[in-house]
C-alpha cells in the first residue's frame, strides 16, 4: 500500500466543514505548508501567526527570571511590539495578555506554586503512527498547580469558537480531542494525565477553561475513522455549499468540479 499523506489538525476540523473542502487541502501539493506561507496569509492569520510567535518569546525570555524581584512589572517588554500599522491591534492584545499573565503569576506565588507558571511545552509537534498518520502543533502544555495533570492550552484570536458549551462536540472540542488522541497513545507525557484544555483569546479578552470531555474523544475517533475510510476506499467526498465558500481558496476548481459531475447541477452563487 502506497504511504498516505498523515491527517494534520487543521485537516481534520477541516472535514467536518465541508469534505470536499478536505479532500481539496489533503490533496493541494502545498498541504504540509498551508497557511505557512507569509505572502499567501490573510490579515487575522498574520496576525494570529504575530500574537503566537510573541506568547511564544515571552516564556522563552522568562527561562532563569522568573523570580527576579518585580518580575511582573517586565512582562510587557518582553512581549514585542508590532510597528506594522496594519497589525497595531496586535499590541492590544500583547497588553492584555501581560496583564493575565501576572494575574496568574500572582495568584501562583501567593499559592506556592510558582513551578506551574512556565509551561512544560510550547510550540510542541506531535506524531501518531496509525493507519493514516495524525499529526498536530499544540500551543502550550501547562501543569495544574496542585496535581500532576495536564492542561493544553491554545491561542485564538478569532471570533467564531463556541467554547461556552464544553461538552458538545463543537470545534474546539475536536482540536482538542485530536490533540489528546494523540498525546495519549503516543504517550508524550507518560507521567502524567491530560484532563483540561484551556484557550485564551486577546481579541475578545477571555480565557475558558473546561475539563476534556469523554464524548468527544470518542467522536474523534469515530470521524478520524470516517475519513480513513473514505480516504483508503477513494469514497466520494460531499461538498458543503454555502456562504462560506467565498472565502475558500479552492472554490475555483471546486466550482468546476461541481458543474462537470454525473449529476445536472443547478449553478450556486458564490
Amino acid at each position: 500500500m502506497v504511504a498516505q499523506r498523515p491527517i494534520r489538525k487543521s485537516a481534520f476540523t477541516t472535514y467536518g466543514k465541508c469534505q470536499k473542502k478536505f479532500e481539496y487541502l489533503y490533496n493541494s501539493p502545498d498541504y504540509f505548508n498551508y497557511g505557512l506561507d507569509e505572502a499567501e496569509q490573510n490579515d487575522p492569520l498574520r496576525r494570529g501567526n504575530l500574537f503566537h510567535n510573541g506568547c511564544d518569546k515571552f516564556f522563552a525570555e522568562l527561562e532563569g527570571k522568573i523570580k527576579t524581584s518585580n518580575i511582573t512589572s517586565i512582562f510587557r517588554t518582553l512581549l514585542p511590539t508590532i510597528t506594522d500599522p496594519r497589525d497595531s491591534i496586535v499590541n492590544t492584545w500583547f497588553d492584555w495578555f501581560a496583564e493575565t499573565e501576572k494575574e496568574r503569576y500572582i495568584e501562583l506565588d501567593e499559592a506556592n506554586q510558582m513551578g506551574c507558571f512556565i509551561p512544560i511545552a510550547t510550540e510542541l509537534e506531535i506524531k501518531l503512527p496509525d493507519t493514516i498518520d495524525r499529526t498536530g502543533h499544540v500551543d502550550r502544555v501547562d501543569i495544574i498547580p496542585g496535581t500532576k495533570d495536564l492542561c493544553i492550552t491554545e491561542y485564538k484570536t478569532g471570533k467564531s469558537y463556541d467554547m461556552d458549551n464544553s461538552y458538545s462536540f463543537t470545534d474546539m472540542n475536536k482540536e482538542i480531542g485530536f490533540y489528546v488522541q494523540i498525546m495519549n497513545t503516543a504517550s508524550i507525557f507518560p507521567n502524567n494525565k491530560i484532563t483540561h484544555w484551556k484557550v485564551i483569546n486577546p481579541t475578545l479578552e477571555k480565557i475558558w477553561i473546561n475539563k476534556i470531555s469523554p464524548i468527544s474523544l470518542r467522536s474523534v475517533e469515530v470521524l478520524y475513522k470516517e475519513i480513513t475510510n473514505k480516504i483508503l476506499s477513494k469514497d466520494k467526498f460531499q461538498r458543503n455549499i454555502g456562504v462560506l465558500c467565498k472565502s475558500c481558496p479552492f472554490v475555483i476548481e471546486c466550482m468546476d468540479g461541481y458543474y462537470q459531475e454525473d449529476v445536472k447541477n443547478e449553478p450556486f452563487e458564490i
